[in-house]
């Protein structure tokens, strides 16, 4: 009789603490490794005994995650209560009322702005919107150039600093290997986000840029002429693949692992990939080396910011217990994880002076600089229309759907339609 009674309070006792915990889902990408964030949850929740938190995975891209949230913020829903927002998108769900504001976490402002100091100024300015936070940064990122180092040593090139330096190597690799696998150079050209930033970054390495100081868009300009006339020489050359335009981040990522590829643009995560840290094989283990982006003879490189931020459903019934969480996944344990674990760039200061990420990935201090210093695309609460405005006729380009002056006109039109309100 004792013993029966002993279990059934001991059953009543599990259950009211099951009833007692408080459930929150977290929404993540299948880029953004569930397979070393779940693990960082699993630790969250033994600390934490009255929260079980659990991930759901949708969406390979920012743009289709984009479209998923779309829908479950228009409904008001309170399915999710955490999720990842990529960098260019705090400005867009501060206006839309989808992003919980932060600073009530926080005594004061003071408080606040001293908790944000370690981080890099980058993601802290994307998500500090007039004084009001509404994100704290996961990572942060920026694209590089990765080649194959061994065939650059083979043949006697340091890594290029131009982009003409790059057509020359990639072209006597290709003629020297004779393997008609081997492509060039590699980008992204799919009508994603990624080519965006294939256009922008070499755009700002030409002199130019999207928007002059008085507002005035500035797309039908002599040095966006000279970016698409590049990348035209780049399909024309045939350092790239004829299906260019087809070349989303991943691909060009898995392309380069398989051993496909001499140069390649891509964000940091791909690191991690090469060396091992990945689902699929890597046949460049060891082969890899990072530099910064090439320029046009004259200019300096630039790079985009990237990165991805963490912020609280305004729907969600939880949002206290979400902020617990929150903080956890931005804190130095976990920005140090990711950046070892899924090589995420970090987006604290002080992780760059941390041994294991030095050992990990040890370009991340080495062009802290370049990190720092990556520039801005359009940042604006009308991000979606900019965005489809300058990436459908890059794509349309590079599947030679428009020509340079059709392209740079249908960008600057509609870019100028985006931002008339």
């Amino acid at each position: 009789m004792r013993k029966t009674l002993i279990a059934t309070v001991a059953l009543l006792l599990i259950g009211a603490l099951a009833l007692a915990q408080t459930q929150l889902t977290v929404f993540i990408g299948g880029q953004q490794r569930p397979d070393v964030i779940g693990p960082m949850l699993e630790r969250f929740n033994a600390e934490n005994p009255d929260i079980v938190a659990r991930y759901e995975v949708g969406g390979a891209t920012s743009d289709v995650q984009q479209q998923y949230l779309n829908t479950v913020l228009t409904s008001r829903s309170g399915d999710i209560d955490i999720f990842l927002i990529d960098v260019v998108r705090p400005a867009q769900y501060a206006a839309s009322g989808w992003a919980e504001p932060l600073n009530q976490f926080f005594e004061s402002e003071a408080a606040m702005m001293a908790y944000l100091e370690d981080f890099l100024p980058g993601p802290i300015e994307a998500n500090l919107i007039d004084g009001t936070l509404y994100a704290l940064p996961a990572f942060t990122d920026a694209q590089f150039l990765y080649y194959r180092a061994d065939l650059l040593e083979q043949y006697g090139f340091e890594p290029p600093t131009t982009w003409d330096e790059l057509k020359m190597q990639a072209l006597t690799i290709q003629e020297q290997e004779g393997d008609p696998n081997l492509q060039g150079f590699n980008y992204q050209g799919f009508a994603g986000e990624g080519t965006i930033c294939t256009f922008l970054q070499a755009l700002w390495s030409a002199g130019g840029n999207w928007i002059d100081e008085s507002g005035e868009i500035t797309l039908q300009t002599d040095e966006a002429r000279r970016v698409m006339e590049w990348y035209a020489d780049t399909m024309h050359s045939g350092i790239t693949v004829a299906n260019i335009a087809e070349m989303s981040t991943d691909l060009s990522r898995q392309q380069f692992q398989a051993g496909n590829v001499v140069f390649m643009l891509n964000w940091g995560y791909a690191w991690a990939h090469f060396q091992g840290s990945s689902d699929r094989p890597t046949e460049v283990a060891g082969l890899v080396g990072v530099a910064p982006l090439p320029a046009f003879e004259g200019f300096d490189s630039a790079t985009c910011i990237g990165g991805w931020q963490w912020a609280i459903n305004p729907f969600s019934a939880n949002t206290d217990a979400a902020w617990r969480l929150l903080e956890y996944l931005a804190s130095p344990e976990s920005g140090r994880t990711l950046a070892v674990q899924a090589s995420n760039v970090p987006a604290r200061a002080s992780l760059y002076s941390d041994a294991a990420v030095v050992e990990a990935a040890p370009h991340f201090p080495a062009f802290y600089d370049v990190i720092v210093n990556a520039r801005s695309r359009p940042v604006t609460p009308f991000y979606n229309d900019v965005s489809e405005a300058i990436r459908f006729p890059m794509n349309a380009f590079f599947a030679l759907d428009l020509t340079i002056d059709q392209a740079l006109e249908e960008m600057q039109r509609g870019v100028e339609e985006a931002l008339t309100f």
